[in-house]
């Protein structure tokens, strides 16, 4: 169980219609979003690990802080939700250092994952992967393996494997959850505007798919996407279909989705599948370097 979390006006969709200069005018909703989720974690007795925003941890340290004392954890989701594609080496190894930074001063405990806001590390970007291992993450959690006109590497594994970066560096990539219907195509089943606006059974058949080929059913969803209240942003008509759609439903079919996988196994932390992963035999991936 992963959650992105951040603030309904730092979505990707919003980047053009929200300055970043202009995020402390907007009315923050992240804490009594994440006060909803983490109270739906308690029932089913689940540890998530929540990718958090540097930005968040520097405006709600207590927040963050209370992350980690009920026991989850805090992996980084960067500093200011900016794609990777719009950053430069140097931008981005900033982006993450502080990020970084704000989230160990916050938690007291290293921070050992990273996801890319809105997947961005594509074959496009394949120079940030060395950015990430040098800034020390154990693991990174960035690649979706299907295919998206803005993201994804659809030959990607779909189990947890070693990534080698163009700089002949390592890390462990585990990626979010598929299902596979075809050898060679991978449906999105993970989380997100695929978990609001697909029929739930689709994540209950790639979950349990994965459950019976070994490797981890990793689930990803955002605070805002369980606020009926928030405020709406001038979205475009796709921006607005893809936002706001489903999320009337989308904690009920959450908590279905909590007992489902207490049902069918049982939720660990990224860091323990890193851990357990970085013990055996996995399969390796080639980041080539493109220009």
């Amino acid at each position: 169980m992963t959650i992105d979390v951040e603030e309904y006006f730092q979505i990707e969709a919003a980047h053009r219609i929200v300055k970043i200069e202009d995020w402390d005018r907007h009315e923050s909703r992240v804490e009594q979003q994440m006060d909803l989720l983490l109270g739906l974690f308690a029932e089913h007795n689940i540890q998530a690990t929540l990718f958090t925003l540097g930005w968040i941890a520097k405006k709600h340290p207590l927040m963050v802080r209370r992350f980690t004392e009920l026991g989850h954890e805090v992996a980084c989701h960067g500093n200011m939700h900016q794609r990777i594609h719009r950053l430069s080496k140097q931008t981005f190894a900033l982006d993450l250092q502080t990020s970084k930074s704000r989230l160990e001063d916050v938690t007291g405990q290293p921070i050992l994952g990273y996801r890319a806001p809105t997947w961005s590390l594509t074959q496009q970007t394949a120079w940030a992967a060395d950015v990430i291992a040098n800034a020390g993450f154990v693991y990174d959690a960035s690649i979706f393996p299907t295919k998206h006109p803005q993201y994804g590497i659809p030959h990607a594994p779909t189990t947890p494997y070693t990534l080698n970066t163009p700089a002949n560096k390592q890390l462990t990539e585990i990626p979010p959850l598929v299902w596979r219907i075809t050898n060679n195509r991978n449906l999105p089943v993970a989380g997100g505007g695929y978990f609001r606006q697909f029929p739930l059974a689709m994540m209950k058949m790639g979950m349990r798919q994965a459950i019976k080929s070994r490797r981890p059913a990793v689930l990803y969803f955002h605070p805002w996407e369980f606020d009926k209240q928030q405020p709406k942003l001038p979205l475009g008509k796709l921006g607005k279909i893809r936002t706001y759609r489903g999320i009337r439903s989308a904690y009920n079919k959450l908590d279905r989705i909590c007992r489902f996988g207490n049902h069918i196994s049982h939720w660990q932390l990224m860091r323990d599948i890193a851990a357990a992963t970085t013990t055996t035999t996995t399969p390796h991936f080639n980041f080539e370097s493109t220009t």
